[in-house]
């Protein structure tokens, strides 16, 4: 959470004078705890970068492992972004932004519901944008290939056995740097973009081309 007012930067969560993050637990009131942060406190971005990721046949897809992935990569956003709009948390003219994948927009094998909780994470983007418009609160997400620091993630090496490491290998610009999606998402916040909104923005080294 990016906060306007640099008077609530002496709060001991703060990460930096105008940045705070919220540690929530999945499945955790995101509204109680919004509710314990200053009463006038409003934000002017948000970044969502709660996800899990999958891979599992389609045979294997039970209604458990389908909750609990749609739940982390798309209802705790919605809840996120109603429980701050019910509270009054989100400045006119904010920023929110929320991390997906390339899987969204990419059939993959054994990742279908994986994908398919981040093409409604992108939807809902594109809903939420258009709502909040008029308020001129832009709304958008990133779609992010293979990143370094992902590389060593069970789900990671699980994909990359069933498709025989070949599907790194389609990312032709190597593995994204953390440093270049967080400098993405820092310009995304900044007041640089003013017009930008409802776009599920792809940074994938050039994996989908």
């Amino acid at each position: 959470f990016k906060v306007e007012d640099e008077k609530y930067s002496e709060g001991e969560d703060f990460q930096s004078e105008k940045l705070q993050t919220l540690k929530l637990n999945r499945g955790e009131d995101l509204g109680s705890k919004l509710k314990t942060l200053p009463k006038n406190l409003q934000f002017s971005g948000i970044v969502y970068a709660e996800g899990i990721g999958g891979v599992r046949p389609a045979k294997l897809n039970n209604l458990d492992f389908i909750q609990e992935m749609f739940t982390a990569n798309v209802f705790q956003f919605l809840e996120l972004v109603r429980h701050c709009l019910k509270q009054r948390r989100i400045k006119a003219g904010a920023s929110i932004l929320t991390l997906s994948s390339v899987s969204s927009i990419k059939g993959l094998k054994s990742k279908s519901v994986y994908s398919a909780s981040k093409a409604a994470l992108d939807a809902a983007v594109r809903g939420i944008a258009a709502e909040l418009a008029p308020q001129g609160i832009r709304v958008n997400s990133i779609l992010k290939g293979w990143v370094d620091a992902d590389m060593s993630l069970d789900f990671i090496e699980s994909n990359m056995k069933l498709s025989s490491g070949s599907d790194f290998d389609k990312q032709l610009l190597g593995a994204i740097s953390v440093q270049e999606i967080s400098s993405l998402v820092e310009f995304m916040l900044s007041d640089k973009v003013r017009t930008i909104t409802g776009t599920n923005l792809v940074i994938d080294g050039g994996y989908t081309l």
